[in-house]
């Protein structure tokens, strides 16, 4: 039981700490997009290349993204397969691959939407961009070991 305490302890701190590292401009753009969802239940986190607010809304998972200005880049809004449109589901079902998906989500952004698939083999990351139309759009390959320099 303490050591569950604890460990919620350390939890709420870590979040406040990201809260006060999180500029005054996206947290009004956040709040201004998305009036509905108080603020203690968004899960900030400041990343390299954007500021992401973690959140539920509507019965589902989203993650907004920001830059530091409060600019909105993109949200992403998690999927089941079910919820996937005809199209990207048979091109789902048509990859032959060994990896499993991790993540399948609706990329919300400026210029409209897309989906977005991620998976995971053994060594790597792998994340494909497909329009509606199950049209791949991109596709990267991220090896587990990028990044691990930084610890």
């Amino acid at each position: 039981m303490r050591l569950l305490a604890l460990l919620l302890f350390f939890l709420a701190v870590g979040s406040a700490q990201a809260n006060d590292q999180v500029p005054e401009s996206v947290k009004a753009a956040f709040e201004q997009m998305h009036p509905d969802v108080h603020e203690l239940d968004v899960h900030w986190e400041v990343r390299k290349e954007a500021i992401v607010a973690t959140f539920n809304e509507g019965g589902g998972l989203k993650k907004a993204f920001f830059a530091q200005d409060g600019e909105w880049l993109e949200t992403r809004v998690r999927l089941y397969t079910s919820q996937l449109p005809r199209a990207v589901f048979k091109y789902l079902e048509s990859i032959q691959s060994d990896a499993d998906v991790t993540f399948m989500a609706k990329v919300l952004h400026p210029g409209g939407f897309l989906y977005r698939i991620e998976s995971e083999t053994f060594e790597e990351v792998v994340i494909e961009l497909l329009d509606r139309q199950g049209t791949l759009l991109e596709k990267k390959h991220i090896p587990f070991t990028e990044g691990l320099e930084l610890y």
